[in-house]
C-alpha cells in the first residue's frame, strides 16, 4: 500500500499489506515479507524537473539510446533441460531508466547492514516479495537456493521452479524455498533493471556465517521483457465467456521531452476508458515507446490472455509489464462500479501524464475532478 498524493511514494510512503488464505498460510513452515524500495536525497520535486528539462536536449538524437553502445548485461533465461528461469550473460544495450539512486533498498536495508532471517534448516520458506520502487524494476536472485514461483500479485499460479526471477514495479510475487537440511547463509539478492545496484536480505540458519555482500555487482541487468510472462498459468483462471467490450490502451512518449501517453493524451484530461457493469471487458495495451510500462488498474484483477499474438491462460494480476514494442492482452469482468484510476507506476510516468480513468456507464463522477490534479504536485514536500 502506499500514498497516491503527489510524490510522496518517492519518500518511501509505502508499506507492506498481505491477505493471505488459509491455504497460502499453510503452503509454508515460515514466510517473510521482502519489500523492495528505490531512494535519493535529492527532493523529489527536484527529481521530476530535471527530468523534464534534462532530456530535452537528446531530441533527435533518439534519446537515451544514442548515447548508449552494447556491452555484457545479465538476462533471464528459460533453461529448457532444468525447466527453470535462470540468468544468461547477453550482449545488449542497456535499457532506458529514469533516475539514477543513491540507494536501493529491501525493508529500508541496504547491502552494508541488510536484514538476516534466522531460519530453521530443512524448513519451507515463503517470501513475499515486493516492488514497492517508484522508478525501479528488479531482478530478483536466489542463488544457490531453487525456488518456486507460486503467486504473482497476491494469485496463485502454477508453479514454476527458478534462480532469477522479474519483478516490475508495484508487482508482487511469493517465491517458495526449501532450506537445505545442512543449514547455511543464503542472500536472496534484487538488482536494478539496467543498473549495477543490488540490495537483499539473508536466509541464515542459527549459528551460520553471515556474507558480506557487494552493493553493486560486475555486470548490469538487460531489460525487463516477456521471457517470464509468457510461462505464467492462473491456477484460478477467469470463467470462460464472451467479450463484451474491448479497450485499446495505446501506451506513447519518450524521454525526449519526457511526456507521457495514453491513447495520446497526457493526464489530465477527460477522457476515459468506459465500460457497463456486467461486461467482460478487453484491454489492448501496445507499447509504441522505448521504455517498460508497468501499467496497474485500481480496483480489479485482471488475466493476461495474449501476448505478441500468443494466446494464454496467462497469470491473474492487478499490474503488469509491457515491455518495448509489445503489444499485451488482458481480460476483466467489470463488477466493481465506480471511477478507478489506469495509470503506469513508474511514478514519474504518472506524473507526467501516462493515466487515465475506468469509468462505468451512470455512475457518480462528483469526485473525479482531473484539472485539479496538477495541484498536488505543487505541494511543500516537492522542494524539501
Amino acid at each position: 500500500m502506499h500514498s497516491h498524493f503527489g510524490l510522496q511514494e518517492q519518500l518511501l510512503g509505502t508499506a507492506p499489506l498481505i491477505l493471505q488464505t488459509e491455504e497460502q498460510q499453510d503452503k509454508a513452515d515460515e514466510q517473510y515479507v521482502i519489500l523492495l524500495s528505490d531512494f535519493s536525497f535529492k527532493p523529489v520535486g527536484q527529481i521530476l524537473r530535471k527530468l523534464k528539462a534534462g532530456m530535452k536536449k537528446m531530441k533527435g538524437m533518439g534519446g537515451m539510446t544514442a548515447m548508449r553502445n552494447s556491452r555484457r548485461l545479465v538476462a533471464q533465461k528459460w533453461d529448457d533441460v532444468g525447466q527453470r528461469f535462470i540468468t544468461a550473460s547477453v550482449d545488449g544495450e542497456l535499457p532506458d531508466t529514469d533516475v539514477k539512486y543513491d540507494a536501493l533498498l529491501a525493508n529500508r536495508r541496504t547491502l552494508d547492514d541488510p536484514q538476516v532471517f534466522r531460519v530453521k534448516a530443512g524448513h519451507k520458506v515463503l517470501l513475499r516479495i515486493i516492488a514497492g520502487s517508484s522508478a525501479t524494476n528488479f531482478f530478483v536472485n536466489t542463488g544457490a537456493l531453487t525456488a518456486e514461483l507460486t503467486a504473482t500479485d497476491g494469485q496463485d499460479i502454477l508453479p514454476l521452479a527458478g534462480t532469477f526471477f522479474q519483478l516490475g514495479i508495484a508487482q508482487r510475487i511469493d517465491l517458495l524455498i526449501k532450506i537445505p537440511d545442512q543449514g547455511g547463509a543464503f542472500p536472496i539478492v534484487a538488482q536494478g533493471e539496467g543498473t549495477r545496484q543490488q540490495c537483499g536480505v539473508i536466509l541464515a540458519t542459527e549459528g551460520a556465517a553471515v556474507p558480506k555482500l557487494p552493493i553493486e555487482t560486475k555486470f548490469p541487468t538487460a531489460g525487463l521483457d516477456n521471457t517470464q510472462e509468457l510461462r505464467l498459468t492462473a491456477k484460478n483462471p477467469f470463467p470462460d465467456k464472451p467479450i463484451d467490450r474491448s479497450l485499446p490502451c495505446v501506451l506513447g512518449g519518450s524521454m525526449a521531452n519526457y511526456s507521457w501517453t495514453i491513447n495520446g493524451a497526457a493526464y489530465p484530461n477527460n477522457n476515459s476508458l468506459n465500460v457497463k457493469e456486467g461486461e467482460r471487458v478487453e484491454i489492448v495495451m501496445r507499447n509504441d515507446t522505448g521504455m517498460s510500462h508497468p501499467m496497474h488498474l485500481h480496483g480489479h484483477d485482471v488475466q493476461v490472455i495474449e501476448i505478441d499474438g500468443k494466446k494464454l491462460n496467462g497469470a491473474v494480476r492487478d499490474t503488469l509489464i509491457v515491455p518495448p514494442k509489445s503489444t499485451i492482452k488482458v481480460i476483466f469482468d467489470a463488477n466493481n462500479p465506480g471511477v478507478w484510476a489506469f495509470h503506469c507506476h513508474i511514478l514519474y510516468h504518472l506524473a507526467a501524464g501516462m493515466f487515465t480513468v475506468l469509468k462505468y456507464e451512470g455512475v457518480n463522477t462528483e469526485f473525479w475532478q482531473p484539472e485539479k490534479t496538477l495541484s498536488e504536485l505543487a505541494t511543500p514536500e516537492l522542494e524539501r
